[in-house]
């Protein structure tokens, strides 16, 4: 027999081996490879990074300065890009996503706590409100809407409307003109009334009727006029008309901060339990707020905590919205020069109305700031920019407690005065 013959012959008896070989393994795996399949649905990788866009409210990273920096000798051989590159270095913001922000719900009889904080977390996500929205809007400016916004407020004390119709109203402007193109500004007036009157059929008892906002435009606008716009904007926004609105998220903060205070926290978590003189000083600050375009960048329970943090404390912001000092210290800073400009107005009263339970006074809506408050406050903002605050300014915050004064310490003639900030404390 040839070498070559030896060869085929014995490849040709090994060939079957490794048939057999392979066979008897495919017959032998399925149950191991159905358990390893079953480990493979079991575990996934979800991926926890928040989505960056243009219109974020999330600030991802910054330039700081690079504390360990020492101006090197010029002898020329460098470029200016070089000792950039060395004088700054990058700090990433790693925040906290929705769904890991801890309940500070106590339980409920009436629900799941964590299914009631998780609806008010998901809202925040379906509910988009564009701050760069005016770039789809060439005739119209942003002061146009502070002027629309202001007129507004007036409006909503005449009425005795409440501050959460006038925080509606605002919402559905601003995701009406984010979603819109190439509005003209004689609308504008058309769009804020009719707005106005659709908040305020969802949430007043006695709304004013349509030939009443029709009046307050003094002829600018029509009864007829407004309900054709009105089905422009229900269509618009496709109905969604229930979004959590900073004013909403200042009262669920301040209920949490004073769970302790309330007898029974599982039924009693449903009336307000906190201070009207604390409540309307961090609703002042938010109405400043909101007159500012910019502020749509954030989102409406990020700028209910930062209020709450410049007139409160950061612990108590942090505690109440389950929230990470990353996650607003972004609107904390942006929010110092109006939080510096409505602290210079020292504290403010409550006002009281007739026909309107005193008890009720805080959420009627008030023409507490306007547009020279704006003005100042924006023209701090540069100086404010750059300043490395890590807190607000503790020594000049106006309040102290943010619980209710007690029932023997109520004035006997409280609906037909003020409160005082020593009543409140």
């Amino acid at each position: 027999m040839s070498r070559k013959s030896a060869r085929l012959l014995s490849r040709s008896n090994t060939e079957p081996c490794g048939h057999i070989s392979r066979k008897r393994k495919s017959e032998e795996d399925p149950e191991g490879a159905m358990e390893s399949s079953k480990k493979r649905q079991q575990y996934r990788i979800e991926n926890q990074w928040i989505p960056i866009s243009e219109t974020t409210a999330i600030t991802t990273c910054a330039l700081i300065p690079n504390q360990d920096y020492t101006p090197p000798q010029d002898d020329g051989s460098s470029s200016p890009d070089f000792f950039l590159r060395s004088r700054f270095r990058f700090r990433n913001y790693l925040t906290t996503p929705i769904s890991l922000r801890e309940s500070p719900f106590p339980a409920f009889s009436w629900a799941d706590s964590k299914d009631v904080w998780q609806s008010l977390l998901k809202k925040e996500l379906n509910y988009h409100r564009d701050s760069r929205m005016f770039d789809k809007h060439p005739a119209l400016q942003a002061r146009m809407r502070a002027i629309l916004l202001d007129w507004l407020t007036e409006v909503c004390e005449v009425y005795r409307l409440h501050r959460e119709t006038f925080y509606l109203a605002t919402d559905f402007i601003d995701r009406f003109l984010s979603v819109q193109k190439y509005i003209q500004k004689h609308v504008l007036q058309l769009i804020g009334i009719t707005a106005l009157f659709i908040a305020s059929k969802l949430e007043e008892i006695y709304p004013p009727k349509l030939s009443e906002f029709a009046f307050v435009t003094d002829g600018a606008c029509t009864e007829n006029e407004i309900l054709d716009q009105e089905l422009v904007i229900l269509k618009t926004l496709n109905w969604d008309l229930s979004p959590v609105t900073a004013s909403g998220w200042l009262n669920v903060y301040l209920q949490v901060a004073n769970m302790e205070h309330i007898p029974n926290s599982e039924h009693g978590f449903v009336y307000p339990q906190y201070s009207s003189h604390v409540f309307v000083q961090i609703a002042r600050l938010l109405d400043l707020c909101i007159l500012d375009v910019q502020s749509l960048q954030f989102s409406y329970s990020v700028l209910a905590a930062s209020a709450i943090c410049h007139l409160a404390s950061r612990e108590i912001a942090l505690q109440v919205s389950g929230f990470k000092w990353i996650d607003i210290l972004p609107c904390v800073h942006w929010m110092a020069p109006y939080a510096a400009t409505v602290r210079e107005l020292g504290p403010l009263m409550v006002k009281f109305f007739s026909n309107v339970p005193s008890e009720d006074s805080h959420n009627i809506q008030t023409h507490a700031v306007d547009l020279n408050l704006l003005e100042k406050a924006q023209s701090m903002h540069v100086d404010f920019h750059f300043a490395d605050r890590s807190s607000p300014d503790l020594k000049s915050q106006v309040l102290t407690q943010l619980t209710p004064p007690q029932s023997d310490k109520k004035h006997p003639n409280i609906d037909k005065q003020h409160v005082s900030p020593s009543e409140c404390s």
